[in-house]
């Protein structure tokens, strides 16, 4: 299961920014010797950080030291890019010191930045045109925890479950419902991944769910999302060939 959201997660989102910082990074060899690599930050946030240039790394789970001018702290990798897609190259950090920040005067000068969602019509649905189906983007089930920041009079903090997600948008369930129309910030921790966009309620059930349309992504996080979309889509394919192949040899051996 992955770990719940907090109200500090949804904060985080506003001091998550896409710059080009040079860092040391410590590690240690097969025989425990500490090597230095130089890496280079491809986005910042308070509690971490996404490197790229970082070839020491192999899996995720390793703890490297991290310094940047007179900062200095532990860090464990938390996810590592996959060869042959969007990520390939990039690792995900995320300081172990609680009490530390790496980049205190760079989050102070700068502001997050969102990007207006781009469709990618590539993943419409075959058939989508047919009477009937109004989907035009296939949805995957995915786990994971869901942090929402409803806009009002005052800022309402929601957590939540991910049930399926798209492209465009996410289908969630929360404890208490959303009305439709209301516009918030969300962030998604799916596959170890937190991915934050700022969307609006379509709809709303307490027997399915709120949909939420997604307006604008995080800068930086468009292509962690069409990196989980293609995982999606080859484990879907994966196991629709798997399924025919059952069904082919129960029906030869009757």
């Amino acid at each position: 299961m992955t770990p719940s959201l907090t109200k500090e997660a949804v904060d985080r989102t506003d001091k998550r920014i896409s710059v080009a910082l040079p860092v040391r990074v410590t590690y240690y060899d097969a025989e425990s010797k500490p090597r230095l690599e130089m890496a280079c930050t491809y986005d910042i946030s308070s509690h971490g950080a996404r490197l790229t240039g970082l070839r020491c790394v192999k899996e995720a789970g390793e703890i490297v030291t991290i310094e940047r001018g007179r900062s200095k702290a532990f860090c464990r990798i938390v996810w590592v890019g996959e060869s042959n897609s969007h990520l390939q190259g990039q690792v995900g950090i995320q300081c172990v010191e609680a009490e530390k920040t790496l980049w205190t005067a760079e989050l102070g000068d700068m502001e997050q930045v969102y990007d207006s969602m781009v469709r990618d019509r590539r993943r419409v649905l075959q058939g989508s045109g047919q009477v009937g189906n109004r989907r035009l983007f296939q949805r995957f089930g995915a786990i994971g925890d869901v942090a929402l920041l409803q806009k009002g009079a005052g800022p309402v903090h929601l957590e939540g479950i991910l049930k399926d997600v798209s492209e465009v948008g996410c289908l969630v369930t929360t404890k208490s419902l959303i009305l439709p129309g209301t516009d918030l910030k969300l962030v998604l921790k799916v596959s170890n991944y937190d991915l934050a966009f700022k969307g609006q309620v379509r709809h709303a059930a307490i027997d399915v769910g709120v949909g939420i349309e997604f307006r604008e992504v995080r800068k930086g996080d468009r292509a962690i999302l069409q990196h989980l979309m293609n995982q999606f889509e080859h484990r879907r394919r994966a196991k629709e060939k798997a399924d025919k192949h059952k069904a082919s040899s129960a029906g030869s051996q009757n």
